[in-house]
């Protein structure tokens, strides 16, 4: 399986990631959603997500800064469950009712 996408190389920081018929479809299952859940979260049609599924039609430049931000909150969010057990641990050891989830983050990386 291909992964999502890369950052294009550029000499500018925060650099667009390259945006493929694959990577819209593999961020669109990775969220659970279905074409129709991605195209009312980007406010486009169902068609103009099947057309660039298809590859049948390029990505528009606004529907690539769309993608870029779900592709950040599903990175934060697989964070999130990712450190989630650790945070639990250190809450329990540390009798704690909650922690700064940077906290639990930069312990473990």
């Amino acid at each position: 399986m291909s992964s999502l996408p890369e950052k294009q190389s550029s000499t500018s920081p925060g650099a667009v990631p390259a945006w493929s018929k694959e990577n819209i479809r593999q961020l669109r299952l990775r969220m659970g959603w279905s074409r129709s859940d991605i195209a009312r979260r980007l406010q486009c049609s169902v068609e103009e997500i099947e057309l660039c599924e298809d590859g049948k039609k390029n990505i528009e430049s606004h529907l690539k800064s769309e993608l870029e931000i779900l592709l950040r909150q599903a990175e934060a969010y697989s964070d999130e469950v990712r450190f989630a057990p650790s945070a639990e641990n250190i809450c329990d050891k540390d009798a704690l009712e909650q922690i700064e989830f940077s906290r639990v983050k930069a312990e473990l990386e």
